[in-house]
């Protein structure tokens, strides 16, 4: 009886660990499958490109390392994404970059990366991925290596 117990309790851990790895590493990379889609590359360089709002920086959760027992040992991973609006063209646009980037509220900026639609991100309008964000105002680089 107790051999039938422990092989139940190892088939649930079992299941445990696929469902976690699945639904922590089929998501991880939100904007890997969006390469093959029909945004082109645009660099953003006018003089009136300005930061409307701070940039936002956050952790998304990328892999899961450890082991679930009764409790659960391990951390989770991370990549790091920056998110701020920027005034481009007589109008708002919201730009990712895959990385810490540190914009304040009123900065100039230079922007290279890709349009993508905005859907894909739960955005309306379009969104630019950028490669490259350059702040005029304080002489920073932030690019992608």
């Amino acid at each position: 009886m107790a051999q039938l117990l422990w092989g139940i309790i190892a088939a649930v851990m079992i299941l445990s660990i696929a469902l976690v790895l699945f639904l922590f590493l089929l998501p991880a990379d939100s904007t890997s499958r969006l390469d093959n889609s029909d945004g082109g590359d645009v660099e953003i360089s006018e003089p009136e490109c300005e930061a409307l709002a701070d940039s936002r920086v956050y952790e998304k959760p990328g892999l899961f390392f450890g082991v679930p027992l009764f409790i659960v040992i391990g951390r989770v991973s991370g990549i790091h994404e920056s998110v701020f609006s920027i005034a481009y063209g007589g109008g708002k646009t919201v730009v990712l970059y895959r990385g810490i980037c540190l914009v304040s509220k009123g900065d100039r900026l230079k922007i290279t990366g890709k349009w993508r639609g905005g859907k894909q991100f739960g955005i309306q309008g379009n969104v630019v991925v950028a490669d490259r964000v350059e702040n005029v105002s304080s002489g920073i680089v932030f690019e992608k290596a």
